[in-house]
C-alpha cells in the first residue's frame, strides 16, 4: 500500500480559517477510527456539501457542521471498534450436541 501524505501538506495553512484548520486536524483521527484511506478530505467535503470544491472552499458555518460531524463519527467509531475486533460467536455456542 502506498503511504498517504499528511493532509496538512496539501493545504496552505495560512489560507485556511481556524475552523477549516480544526477539521484538518481531526482528519487523521477520523481516518484511523474509520480504518479508511480510500478517500480524501476534499472528496468528503464535496460529498457532503455538493456545491463546495473542498476544505478551502468551506465557509465557517459549514465547517462548524463538518467538525461536529467528524467528532461524532470518531466517537461512535471508537465505540464500535471493540465489537469489530471480536470474533463472531461460535455456531455451537449454547446448544447441546444432537
Amino acid at each position: 500500500m502506498i503511504p498517504s501524505l499528511p493532509s496538512s501538506s496539501l493545504y496552505d495553512m495560512a489560507s485556511l480559517t481556524g475552523r477549516q484548520q480544526a477539521i484538518l486536524a481531526l482528519w487523521p483521527e477520523f481516518q484511523a477510527a474509520a480504518a479508511m484511506r480510500w478517500t480524501s478530505l476534499d472528496q468528503v467535503v464535496r460529498a457532503i456539501f455538493h456545491d463546495r470544491t473542498g476544505l478551502a472552499d468551506l465557509p465557517d458555518d459549514e465547517a462548524v457542521q463538518l467538525e461536529a460531524l467528524l467528532k461524532t463519527a470518531i466517537t461512535r467509531l471508537h465505540m464500535v471498534a471493540p465489537a469489530r475486533r471480536r470474533p463472531p460467536p461460535s455456531r455451537s455456542c449454547g446448544r447441546g450436541s444432537a
